[in-house]
């Protein structure tokens, strides 16, 4: 596989469905890493978590040798101003299980990168401990191996689901090889009725989310890759 500019880390295909439906793209699989290939970037759809994330990194680092490592997805809201839907840039992103924040090309929202958020108290403390505008697993996973190997970062994410919208616990449904076991969530949902009307809006929220998130990254992925040909 030839050199690209830009390398994007995301968590699970469903983050880039339109995206990925649009380009009609295949995929193929490099040591447990879905990979698909732009004409500037490639995608590497790692799984969930900060282990994942980093594997995802390593792969499609080693593959295309980027300037650029770009971590994509969706992220919880943490500021009360942000609404589902909303796409933002990340300045800088912190490790909440380490405190050491990592810097990015350029963005407006602050990321708090953490392995189990979601419960909205949760989200109150890494505003008033951070300043955080969103949440993630997998942001500082990215970021750190960027830094270790000497390259440019950057983040986009998108909002799934806001700063007083209460999750089901979805981290007992992710395996050890960071895959969303949709099957036996839903089997869960079924048996609980409180979260029916959750999950109607999480697959609402979701859709919206990632139709920009597309957007978003496909603009990130053009500037940035006219700012590597001048370089």
């Amino acid at each position: 596989m030839p050199r690209k500019p830009i390398a994007v880390v995301v968590a699970m295909r469903v983050e880039l469905a339109p995206l990925l439906a649009r380009m009609k793209m295949q995929s193929q699989q490099v040591d447990g890493v879905e990979l698909f290939e732009l004409p500037e970037a490639l995608i590497a759809v790692g799984g969930v978590g900060e282990k994942r994330a980093r594997h995802a990194a390593e792969v499609v680092i080693e593959r295309v040798q980027p300037k650029l490592l770009v971590s994509a997805g969706m992220a919880g809201a943490i500021s009360p101003q942000l609404k589902a839907g909303d796409v933002g840039r990340i300045r800088e992103v912190v490790d909440v299980a380490t405190g050491v924040r990592y810097p990015t090309r350029g963005g407006e929202w602050l990321l708090a990168s953490s392995q189990a958020v979601n419960d909205v108290a949760e989200k109150r403390i890494l505003l008033m401990k951070y300043g955080a505008d969103v949440v993630d697993m997998e942001g500082a996973a990215v970021a750190q191996f960027a830094k270790e190997r000497g390259l440019e970062f950057a983040a986009v994410k998108a909002i799934s689901d806001e700063a007083a919208f209460s999750m089901p616990p979805m981290n007992r449904f992710i395996d050890g090889n960071g895959r969303f076991d949709t099957r036996q969530f839903l089997v869960y949902i079924a048996f609980h009725p409180k979260w029916w009307a959750t999950l109607g809006r999480m697959r609402k929220n979701s859709k919206i989310a990632s139709a920009n998130l597309c957007r978003a990254l496909q603009h990130l992925i053009e500037s940035s890759s006219q700012w590597s040909t001048g370089n």
